[in-house]
C-alpha cells in the first residue's frame, strides 16, 4: 500500500532511494538538496518542498526523525533524518 503513495520520478522517490544507497547515516534537508537536486550549481528543488518530501516519507514509516540538529545554510540548526 505504501509503495502506491510514492509516485515513479517523483521527489519522494529519489530521496527515498537516497537514504537507501546510504543506510544508517543521517542528513538534513539541505544536505539532501545538495546530493540530489543541486547538479548544476544551484538548487532545482526549494527547500520546503524537501522538508515537505521527507516528512511525508517519515509519516508513511520510511524515514526517521532524529534528535539531532546540524547547522544548515542560514545558519539555524536542522534536524537529521535516517532511513526507518
Amino acid at each position: 500500500l505504501r509503495r502506491r503513495e510514492i509516485k515513479a520520478g517523483s521527489q519522494n522517490e529519489k530521496i527515498l532511494a537516497w537514504f537507501r544507497q546510504h543506510p544508517g547515516k543521517l542528513y538534513t534537508p539541505f544536505d539532501i538538496i545538495k546530493h540530489c537536486f543541486d547538479g548544476y550549481g544551484y538548487f532545482k528543488a526549494p527547500i520546503t518542498s524537501i522538508r515537505r518530501a521527507m516528512t511525508d516519507l517519515t509519516a508513511l514509516g520510511y524515514l526517521v526523525k532524529t534528535d539531532e540538529k546540524r547547522p544548515g545554510e542560514y545558519g539555524e540548526l536542522n534536524y537529521c533524518w535516517r532511513l526507518a
